[in-house]
């Protein structure tokens, strides 16, 4: 019983152990990568692949993680983006995993001007 206990433990935490998590913040779009520092012995490269509603605003970006760091993020500006549903993706290119998410811009640009 309890060795099924700590496998359905272990295969809970590998599930949520590399996520990928937005949030629109003053005027930010910050997209979290989370790392379980134990598979973070050597530092990792990830990307980030940003994917807008329409594809025009598409983005790609590269970041080294250090060892035994937990995350590491990326921000877009929120003004200037376009309404409709944004994609996230980053890919760990050590082992080819990766994690997805989206959200949901509906505010008009015009919003973040007014004082």
């Amino acid at each position: 019983m309890k060795k099924a206990v700590l496998i359905l433990l272990f295969i809970t935490f590998s599930m949520f152990a590399n996520e990928v998590k937005c949030k629109i913040e003053y005027e930010r779009i910050y997209c979290t990568y989370l790392i379980n520092r134990s598979d973070n012995e050597n530092g990792k490269k990830v990307t980030f692949y940003w994917y807008s509603p329409t594809g025009n605003d598409d983005r790609v970006r590269t970041f080294e993680v250090p060892p035994y760091y937990g995350s590491v993020y990326d921000y877009r500006y929120l003004p200037g983006r376009e309404k409709g549903k944004w994609r996230v993706v980053v890919k760990d290119l050590d082992t080819n995993k990766s994690a997805e998410t989206s959200f949901v811009i509906e505010c008009e640009n015009e919003e973040f001007f007014e004082e």
